[in-house]
């Protein structure tokens, strides 16, 4: 008899007779017809292919108090996370929607016990962000958000129900707990921004005195943007935090200021799957990736930073 149609008998049986018992699961059932499959071929899965989330996007829900995602299989090592936005637990891989940045992408490291390999995983929690970037209002002069870690795609299902800039306005009729307390709006703290695209008129903004009036070169203000998406979010409240940069010129920009932005930039996944590799791990394994030039987290993804030239 040859060797694969004996696997197939030994598969079957395997499936068979374990689903004799009352007592079996489906995922057991599942798992002993892996197992059955590896053998009959010869082949078993590697570890980074036992690594994986159930799914590469996931979406905010404000219902839940709590957003865990765990990894589809449990496995015994250590993970870690770049960007650092993301509260990921190191010994399990489960992460925090909830606790975690939105808007941003990440990837997900794995090691296994016992070994030197690193794993890799992207994951994207949806939302917008804004680029670090510098602006010239003579050239360019609307900071455009980005949605889902892609410029390629349009903000939400383009229905129109897309909400930038959200105050109490119980848009969804269930009163207003679940809404933005009053004041906390950028319109009304001077910043010019469309409610249906997130665009940004920083000319406008300046002229509106977000930042002051007259502000000197190197005023800068923090704002909270609040905003519901029409996608699988079913329009869950969701907010990031934004920096604004006044300069009159280009060159009144400091040094220290510009080098920030270039690690924030590097820490920002856009587009593709790119991230610095991790670090050799030796002795004690290293919990956290960042690029060399961020010592100590010096800096980090958020709040992006939009430097405003005249």
């Amino acid at each position: 008899m040859r060797l694969s149609n004996c696997f197939a008998i030994i598969a079957f049986a395997l499936v068979f007779g374990a689903s004799c018992s009352k007592e079996t699961t489906s995922q057991e059932l599942n798992a002993l017809a892996a197992q059955a499959a590896q053998q009959s071929t010869g082949l078993a899965l590697s570890v980074c292919d036992q690594f994986a989330y159930p799914d590469s996007v996931f979406y905010p829900n404000d219902a839940l108090e709590t957003y865990i995602i765990n990894p589809v299989n449990p496995l015994t090592g250590t993970f870690g996370v770049f960007p650092s936005e993301m509260r990921i637990n190191k010994r399990t891989g489960a992460f925090d929607i909830n606790e975690s940045e939105t808007g941003l992408r990440y990837m997900i490291w794995f090691v296994a016990a016992g070994t030197t390999d690193t794993c890799k995983k992207y994951i994207t929690i949806s939302g917008v962000n804004y680029l670090d970037s510098i602006y010239e209002t003579k050239k360019t002069g609307t900071a455009a958000p980005v949605y889902n870690a892609n410029t390629s795609l349009a903000v939400g299902d383009n229905n129109g129900t897309t909400e930038f800039d959200d105050g109490p306005d119980d848009d969804d009729g269930d009163g207003l707990a679940d809404e933005p307390l009053p004041g906390l709006e950028l319109a009304s703290q001077g910043v010019a921004i469309d409610k249906a695209t997130g665009n940004i008129d920083l000319k406008q903004t300046l002229a509106n005195g977000a930042l002051g009036v007259n502000p000197l070169s190197g005023t800068f203000k923090d704002f909270v943007l609040n905003y519901r998406v029409s996608d699988k979010s079913s329009k869950s409240l969701n907010k990031m935090a934004l920096r604004l940069y006044y300069y009159h010129t280009r060159a009144e920009i400091p040094a220290s200021l510009k080098r920030q932005m270039k690690i924030k930039q590097s820490e920002v996944l856009i587009n593709q799957e790119l991230a610095p590799t991790p670090a050799p791990i030796i002795g004690a394994v290293n919990t956290s990736i960042t690029p060399a030039t961020n010592k100590a987290n010096e800096v980090k993804c958020r709040p992006p930073y939009i430097i405003i030239v005249q």
